[in-house]
C-alpha cells in the first residue's frame, strides 16, 4: 500500500479529512477482566472501520488475556522475558517485530487496558494529522469518577494535570508531556524517532526525549480517553503513587544535563521547559502556601519580625491567588462539572497520605502492574 505524502493529505478536502489509517496499540499484562471492554470500545468509534485496527500486547501474561484478546478478532502480540518487563519494552519489542507498520497505517494510538475511548478520537486525531502534527496527546481522564472521594478528587486533579497544565503549555508554544494513555504517534515520527522508553514511567522519559530532540507534541482535549483507579487506599494506591513519584524523580535526574545542553532548544525554551521539569506537585505547593500561612501567624505575634510579616504575606498572597485561579480553570476550559470542586475538602488528608507513601517505604527499582478492581460497564 502506498502511503500519501504530508504535502497530499494537507490538500485534502474536509469530506476527505478522516482518511488516515490508524492502528490501536493496547499493551496488557494480566488484563483478563478488563481487555474484551477496551477492545469493544476502540472498535465502535464512529470512524471508517476500513481505516483502523486494533492489536493487543499480552505481555507476560499469566491469565487469559491473550485468548480474551483473541475472542474479539483483533490481532494479538504475545510476548514473554522475563528481564525485560515493563510496557515499555513491550511496545519496543512490538514496534521492532512489527516494522512494516508504517507500510499500512499513518498513526498509532496507544490505549491503556483499562480504558474506553470517545467515539470520535479518531475523526479529531486525523484532522490534526493532516495539519501535519506527529506527535498528540489526548485528555486523560477517570472512567471510575463516582466510585469513592479517592476517584473525584484524583478527577478533579487529573482535570488539571492532564488537561490545565497541558492546554497552558500548548499556549506557551511547548511540548507538552505524554500522559502513557491516549497517546498518538504518526508513522512519520516513529521513523524519525523510534519508540525507546523503559523507565518507571515510560512516558515522561519518552516525551522528554522528544523535547530534548527539539521535537514537538501537542494537546488535543476534545479527543478523550479515560482510565479506572483504585477507589480504595492499600497497595494498589500505595504502588501506584510510589511508582510515578519514584519515575519523575528519576526524569529530573536524568534529563537535567540534556536539557541544558541540548543543542536543539533555545534559551527561553530551555528555561521554560526546566520550570516544567523541576515543578512541585500540586499536593506540595498546598503544603507550602500552609506553611506560608503558620508562618505568618507567628510573626503577625512579634513585633520584630515585621519586615518578614510583609515578605511572606506578598508571597503568601500571590501563591493563593495562582492557586485559586489554576483550581478554578478545569470548570471554565474542560467543562468539569462545578460538583468536583468538593473534592478540595479532603485534599489535607490526601496531601498527608501523599507525603507518607512517597517518603516512607521502599523506593521501586523496576515496574510493577497496578492491581485492579473489577470494572463495570459506566457511562463517562
Amino acid at each position: 500500500m502506498q502511503r500519501a505524502t504530508l504535502e497530499e493529505r494537507q490538500k485534502n478536502t474536509p469530506s476527505q479529512s478522516y482518511s488516515n489509517r490508524f492502528l490501536f496499540v493496547i499493551p496488557a499484562h494480566n488484563e483478563e477482566p478488563n481487555i474484551k471492554q477496551t477492545i469493544e470500545s476502540c472498535l465502535q468509534v464512529s470512524y471508517d472501520e476500513n481505516l483502523f485496527k486494533v492489536a493487543v500486547i499480552a505481555d507476560n501474561c499469566s491469565d487469559r488475556t491473550a485468548s480474551e484478546a483473541l475472542s474479539t478478532g483483533v490481532e494479538v502480540f504475545e510476548r514473554l522475558d522475563e528481564h525485560k518487563r515493563s510496557k515499555g519494552h513491550a511496545l519496543e519489542a512490538f514496534f521492532h517485530c512489527r516494522p512494516n507498520i508504517v507500510n499500512f497505517y499513518d498513526a498509532v494510538v496507544i490505549i491503556d487496558a483499562d480504558t474506553i475511548v470517545s467515539k470520535d478520537i479518531l475523526e479529531k486525531l486525523s484532522v490534526n494529522l493532516n495539519k501535519g502534527l506527529d506527535w498528540i496527546q489526548c485528555y486523560y481522564s477517570i472512567r471510575n469518577p463516582n466510585d469513592s472521594w479517592r476517584t473525584r478528587l484524583m478527577t478533579y486533579s487529573f482535570s488539571l494535570y492532564n488537561g490545565v497544565y497541558l492546554l497552558g503549555q500548548e499556549q506557551l508554544g511547548l511540548a507538552v508531556g505524554l500522559k502513557g494513555n491516549g497517546m498518538c504517534f504518526s508513522t512519520r515520527g516513529l521513523i524519525r524517532f523510534p519508540w525507546s522508553a523503559h523507565g518507571l514511567t515510560e512516558d515522561l522519559e519518552f516525551s522528554w526525549m522528544l523535547r530534548v530532540a527539539g521535537e514537538h507534541i501537542h494537546f488535543l482535549p476534545e479527543a478523550r480517553v479515560h482510565a479506572s483507579m483504585p477507589s480504595r487506599g492499600g497497595p494498589g494506591a500505595i504502588s501506584q503513587r510510589r511508582r510515578w513519584e519514584a519515575g519523575r524523580r528519576s526524569i529530573r535526574q536524568n534529563f537535567f544535563t540534556p536539557l541544558l545542553t541540548s543543542e536543539n532548544l533555545g534559551f527561553i525554551y530551555k528555561c521554560l521547559y526546566l520550570i516544567d521539569l523541576v515543578f512541585p506537585p500540586l499536593v506540595l505547593l498546598f503544603i507550602y502556601l500552609t506553611i506560608c500561612i503558620f508562618l505568618q501567624i507567628i510573626v503577625i505575634f512579634n513585633e520584630h519580625l515585621n519586615v518578614l510579616l510583609n515578605f511572606i504575606t506578598v508571597l503568601q498572597s500571590f501563591m493563593a491567588f495562582t492557586l485559586v485561579c489554576y483550581a478554578f480553570c478545569p470548570f471554565f476550559k474542560l467543562g468539569l462539572p462545578v460538583r468536583y470542586l468538593s473534592t478540595l475538602t479532603v485534599l489535607p488528608y490526601y496531601a498527608v497520605w501523599k507525603l507518607l507513601v512517597v517518603t516512607t517505604g521502599k523506593v521501586p527499582t523496576s515496574w510493577v502492574r497496578t492491581p485492579r478492581e473489577p470494572v463495570l460497564h459506566r457511562k463517562t
